[in-house]
């Protein structure tokens, strides 16, 4: 017996077992790429060859421990307890659901289907699946509050699924913001959920949304130094920033080589390090820019009679620009990163939200409606985006059902789930 496990030999886990289980525990904790099968061995109390005797490589490994964890794991994220009030009991969901979410293990789950959704497209179907299929339990109670002509006629899960995305935020707290203490995710499963059954104007008005406003006042153009000697040309810097991009977007920042990507425009990894200092300057000076060119997006919508109708074509025009293959591939980069980057990951957010905001506060102000608090705001752009819903897919939804999904975003905003069978 190992002086590392003590227990009886009918209580300890085969190997195979043992290594998955340590393999679960650190890329759930570390991600796939910061994972290594040193530290997976060590966690297991195991060798490395006992590891590959099980498993060609880390790929591998990885594919398996996720599976197991779906097979383990069980269903649901929270369960429902019904109350006679529907909004008490969904303010109870959404609680229990974001603490269940913003376990280790929720959040592990979650980045590792965006591994998968790079590396192992069956495995990624299977996750997304698995996460639609964890909202079957609300799916249930709104079909019995359908039934029972307590709820409109709405479809169950597609609202489930719709009510989930706004209680935990979609991929704010993904990328990089801070975990609220139990007291602000109570308070803010009430928001979301008031928001979700009776619309914005439910929520206090936020008079001049001035955090908003300054979270976009606070971005800058990334510049390189002025003192930097051996200055690539314009072209030479333009087709580096770009393969530097697709290399991070591949292999996330530790399977990024810098050597690599010097190649590819026919430079040194010793020029690139002249021009950005190192590689997390690299890494960060790709994020900066593409949040300051997040920062510059403008939604333009024709002038409309129909609030809905407005509200509905911004909420088309958002989705279209969430569902850009560069966009989707950037957030699953730094749902990756958070750790790393948590400052860029929460600004790229908060950016993107931000500038939808103010197209919102301009359209509804124009249309002579109050003016939106933050966190309704907010979820207006998880609405829109439809939160994490494509982050994993392989195919984008086709233009008539981002119609649909707008529609659906622009009455829930403005009137609430009551108003959704209009």
């Amino acid at each position: 017996m190992s002086k590392t496990d003590r227990r009886p030999a009918e209580t300890r886990p085969d190997g195979r077992t043992q290594i998955l289980n340590a393999a679960g525990e650190v890329f759930f904790r570390e991600g796939f790429a910061r994972s290594s099968i040193d530290l997976i061995a060590a966690t297991a109390h195991m060798s490395k060859q006992s590891i590959y005797e099980h498993f060609a490589n880390k790929m591998e490994l990885f594919e398996a421990a996720v599976r197991r964890t779906l097979d383990t794991r069980g269903g649901a994220l929270a369960e429902v307890v019904a109350h006679d009030d529907v909004e008490r009991t969904l303010c109870d969901y959404g609680t229990a659901m974001f603490q269940s979410f913003a376990h280790p293990r929720g959040f592990g789950l979650f980045r590792a289907n965006i591994v998968a959704a790079n590396h192992f497209p069956e495995l990624a179907d299977e996750l997304h699946e698995h996460r639609l299929a964890s909202a079957g339990i609300l799916g249930d109670y709104f079909a019995e509050l359908v039934a029972s002509g307590r709820f409109p006629a709405v479809d169950p899960m597609a609202t489930a699924i719709r009510f989930g995305g706004g209680a935990v935020e979609g991929t704010r707290y993904f990328l990089g913001a801070p975990i609220p203490d139990d007291a602000a995710i109570e308070r803010l499963a009430a928001e979301s959920t008031h928001l979700f059954l009776h619309g914005y104007r439910e929520l206090p008005a936020n008079e001049g949304m001035a955090e908003l406003e300054d979270i976009l006042a606070s971005v800058e153009e990334p510049v390189l130094g002025a003192n930097v000697a051996l200055r690539l040309s314009d072209d030479k810097l333009s087709r580096l920033i770009e393969a530097a991009t697709d290399e991070f977007l591949e292999n996330a920042y530790t399977g990024t080589s810098v050597q690599k990507i010097a190649a590819q425009v026919r430079s040194s990894k010793a020029t690139v390090y002249r021009q950005f200092g190192n590689k997390e300057g690299l890494f960060r000076y790709l994020i900066e820019r593409e949040i300051f060119l997040s920062s510059q997006a403008d939604f333009t919508v024709p002038e409309r009679t129909d609030a809905v109708q407005a509200v509905t074509d911004l909420a088309r025009q958002v989705l279209d620009w969430h569902l850009t293959t560069a966009n989707i591939r950037t957030h699953r980069l730094l749902i990756q990163e958070a750790d790393f980057v948590p400052d860029l990951a929460r600004k790229f957010y908060d950016v993107r939200a931000a500038v939808v905001a103010r197209a919102l506060d301009r359209l509804l102000q124009a249309h002579g409606l109050p003016r939106p608090a933050t966190h309704a705001a907010r979820a207006f752009y998880v609405h829109a985006t439809f939160a994490v819903r494509f982050l994993t897919v392989r195919q984008f939804p086709e233009p008539a059902q981002r119609d649909a999904y707008s529609r659906e975003a622009a009455i829930l905003f403005l009137k609430g789930i009551g108003a959704t069978a209009a």
